[in-house]
């Protein structure tokens, strides 16, 4: 005979263990700029910029002028980059230089 025991839920279930997941706090739009800005500044192709960071509700607006395309490009790819980035509006003008 089978020796009675409880039925249980097998561990691969995924709801199994929920209440044991870690709690991930997104970070405030005040973190990620302040994560962006310093991106920007470690960044060769932006150090010297004068880039200017708005993020309102996770969305990151660039604004100002770079000297290059790639310099427009990077500080992009440093916002993107940045956890809790949902959109950026890359509003980053190049120097037309005379």
């Amino acid at each position: 005979m089978f020796p009675l025991t409880p039925w249980a839920y097998p561990a691969e279930r995924y709801y199994y263990g929920w209440w044991g997941q870690p709690v991930t706090i997104e970070p405030t739009d005040g973190e990620i700029k302040s994560r962006i800005v310093d991106q920007l500044r470690g960044n060769p192709h932006t150090k010297d910029s004068d880039i200017k960071v708005d993020v309102k509700q996770h969305v990151v607006i660039l604004g100002g002028e770079v000297p290059s395309w790639v310099a427009k490009r990077a500080a992009g790819d440093d916002a993107w980059d940045t956890e809790g980035v949902v959109d950026v509006s890359n509003q980053l003008q190049i120097r037309q230089d005379a």
